[in-house]
């Protein structure tokens, strides 16, 4: 009984883990857009425990990702090393990296918690060569429906320092020495809202029925959702998916 129990006790751990609502909404699309290459050298801001890191490698290109989170890197190391992957723990405005490296920088679901995100632009305008690209999911929270009380309970939740738009990103990258080629905002029709309210409700089920909830979020929730998305305009949302490139003197 305590191995079945343990076995369980698994299981549902692992299903809080990787049947997240929110964050595969906002990955999937942010992987799509990034189609890595064969030999192409990418940086990844915030990887964690590098599960993206690993994904990225199989398709050949060779991924570098900072984190100053210890206890994350180690176990990215632990779980995610290969031949094309390196974990490095390291401030994000003080990338220990020669000039000129990096053909993509991506970093997802992270800036929103930066400090000080025209620093980091800038350290990263440093490290990609010059037809280099940026890839970013950016928490927007200007979905229909969503007022100061989410975004403060959002802030509190989730130590978010900022949140962005497609012109407030457009400024602070032109700033920074870059171009807004593309946005999607994600998560941005009302029943997008509704699977999110379901999804923070599942935080608070007993694990079984939690889990339940999850599995049908990230399977019927997700087609649901891209169904809405077909007839909602692409002026606000959720999560805000942008990629940019250098702009050339």
């Amino acid at each position: 009984m305590g191995w079945s129990n343990g076995r369980l006790k698994g299981l549902l751990t692992r299903i809080r883990k990787d049947f997240n609502f929110r964050r595969v909404q906002e990955t999937v699309p942010a992987l799509r857009w990034l189609k890595p290459k064969s030999g192409e050298r990418i940086l990844d801001i915030g990887c964690g425990e590098g599960t993206y890191n690993y994904r990225i490698a199989l398709r050949g290109a060779q991924i570098f990702g900072f984190d100053l989170d210890r206890r994350q890197l180690r176990r990215a190391m632990a779980l995610h090393k290969t031949p094309s992957t390196e974990f490095i723990c390291a401030d994000a405005t003080m990338l220990p990296m020669q000039s000129g490296q990096f053909d993509t920088v991506m970093s997802l679901c992270v800036f929103e918690h930066l400090p000080n995100d025209r620093e980091t632009l800038r350290e990263i305008s440093r490290v990609l060569r010059p037809d280099g690209r940026i890839l970013l999911t950016l928490d927007s929270l200007s979905l229909k429906g969503v007022d100061e009380s989410w975004r403060d309970t959002h802030r509190e939740r989730h130590a978010v320092r900022q949140f962005y738009t497609d012109q407030s990103i457009a400024d602070l990258l032109k700033e920074s020495g870059f171009h807004l080629e593309r946005y999607r905002y994600l998560l941005r029709s009302n029943m997008d809202f509704l699977l999110i309210k379901l999804s923070y409700a599942a935080e608070k089920m007993h694990p079984i029925p939690a889990a339940l909830t999850r599995i049908w979020l990230v399977t019927s929730g997700r087609l649901l959702s891209a169904l809405c998305n077909l007839f909602t305009p692409n002026t606000r949302g959720w999560t805000l998916l942008i990629e940019a490139s250098r702009i050339r003197e």
